[in-house]
């Protein structure tokens, strides 16, 4: 006798997007802890959060440069 293999249901990838950006938005930033596992998610938190933010800076700056004609 075969099982046939459960399937997964199709979520739409504008539904994963805003399922991840809801839990972003609302999950707790980490704090400094007394372990060294704590000290690694913050020190990762905050190095990811710093990159984000450079890239946002640095998208929306071309975004704006292209818009104004300075970019070629």
């Amino acid at each position: 006798m075969s099982a046939a293999a459960p399937t997964l249901p199709t979520i739409r990838p504008s539904r994963r997007l805003a399922e991840l950006l809801e839990t972003v938005r609302w999950a707790p930033a980490p704090r400094w802890g007394h372990s060294a596992a704590a000290h690694g998610r913050y020190v990762a938190y905050l190095g990811g959060s710093m990159l984000a933010w450079t890239l946002v800076g640095v998208g929306g700056a071309a975004l704006l440069g292209q818009t104004l004609g300075l970019v070629g």
